[in-house]
């Protein structure tokens, strides 16, 4: 029979206590280790936190992040807040009622003459510059508050319109912006347009500068009449003043040496000294004859037509010294004096004849240069707004942001290289 073990007993072991005297006393040399091992979570949860912001940070000023900034902010601003703009059109042409050959001058008077669709052009090229004048711009609005009340800004678009308190400057650059005169090389007509937050300014602004171009033409064509009638009537009466005086000189030329002509007076002296000189020479024949008759020459018959040919070789003398000698009456001189002043007199009759033809032709070459505007298509009320200016601003925009990146890149580039 055997005999059964007892089991065996399972022993655990089990640390046993430390004794007082074993536990190891505080030290300052392991205090501050204790401390930095309990820190380090909180200190990692800090740097973790710096690393993020630090990230987002970065994020947000990288050069794609502004860009897309930027272009966001454009388009927000040109399809969501800005302020609509309305657009009104009109188009017409500057004609005069009978151009000659085909053939026109400009409001401003050119000299040359030039092809009717080329004579508008040029005329819309002068309105161009005029309805954008600061003068136009008084007309329209002759207090500064009116426009500044008309174009005054709104919110939230508090950048477009004209803010109050504006110097002229600003408010004459402003009004150009509003204005657009497009001159049409092909056909020669000139398309104006203009744009206003509201249909109604737009549609107003057009029709009061259409009045405006109207006044231009007419008042440009008034005055070029005016002067070319002002020139003719002061030549018109120059020339019959010069009438006047030629006439009265002659007349007092006439007054002074008779109202003989001096033309006739001279032919008549002439015959009558040719006649003479005839008589002197048959005395001088008969006078030699009577020297061969008579042997002695101081018989009575020599002596006597000797002394008939010394008194009419005086007399011959005589008359010619009266005719050209300065003591006489000078008929070649007196001639010439009277051909001159008979001269001046037809000279200023010609004159004054072309002064009044003038006269004449300037007033019916004003009636006919009178230039009028022909509307082709009338200003009309907008009924939607213009989104041109919308797309423009965004297209502007994403072109300065091109612009902008390439020369950042090439300035990047040449100073990395360096």
């Amino acid at each position: 029979m055997t005999k059964s073990l007892p089991p065996e007993e399972t022993f655990s072991e089990s640390p046993k206590p430390r004794s007082t005297q074993e536990q190891p006393l505080p030290s300052t040399a392991i205090f501050p280790k204790t401390l930095m091992q309990a820190a380090e979570p909180n200190l990692q949860l800090e740097n973790t936190w710096k690393q993020r912001l630090s990230r987002v940070a970065k994020a947000i000023l990288s050069p794609r992040t502004v860009v897309l900034g930027f272009i966001g902010l454009a388009a927000f601003y040109s399809f969501s807040i800005g302020r609509s703009r309305y657009t009104s059109v009109s188009q017409f042409v500057i004609q005069q009622p009978t151009p000659m050959n085909n053939t026109a001058n400009t409001i401003l008077g050119a000299t040359a003459a030039v092809p009717q669709a080329i004579s508008s052009l040029l005329d819309g090229q002068y309105l161009k510059v005029y309805l954008a004048s600061p003068d136009v711009k008084n007309k329209l609005y002759p207090e500064p508050e009116l426009l500044e009340a008309i174009y005054a800004p709104e919110r939230p678009d508090v950048w477009a319109g004209l803010p109050f308190k504006s110097s002229p400057s600003q408010q004459v650059e402003f009004f150009r912006r509003q204005v657009s005169v497009q001159p049409q090389p092909l056909v020669g007509s000139v398309v104006l347009k203009t744009y206003g937050f509201q249909p109604q300014q737009a549609f107003e602004l057009n029709q009061a500068l259409l009045r405006q171009a109207q006044k231009f033409v007419n008042e440009v064509n008034q005055s070029i009449s005016a002067d070319q009638q002002a020139f003719a009537q002061k030549e018109l009466e120059i020339s019959k003043d010069e009438l006047q005086k030629a006439k009265q000189k002659l007349q007092d030329f006439q007054d002074k040496y008779g109202q003989l002509s001096p033309e006739v007076e001279q032919q008549t002296t002439s015959s009558f000294i040719a006649q003479l000189e005839s008589n002197l020479v048959d005395l001088k024949v008969e006078l030699a004859t009577l020297k061969r008759r008579y042997v002695d020459p101081a018989s009575p018959e020599v002596a006597y037509v000797a002394d008939q040919v010394q008194e009419l070789e005086r007399q011959i003398r005589e008359e010619r010294q009266k005719a050209v000698g300065p003591n006489g009456r000078d008929l070649n001189k007196l001639t010439s004096q009277s051909e001159s002043l008979k001269a001046d007199v037809e000279f200023a009759t010609t004159a004054l004849e072309a002064a009044r033809l003038a006269v004449d032709n300037s007033r019916r070459e004003s009636q006919r240069q009178a230039k009028f505007i022909v509307m082709l298509s009338k200003p009309q009320l907008a009924t939607s707004e213009d989104m041109n200016w919308r797309w423009q601003f965004f297209l502007a925009s994403i072109g300065i942001v091109i612009v902008g990146w390439a020369v950042g890149g090439f300035i990047l580039a040449a100073v990395r290289k360096q």
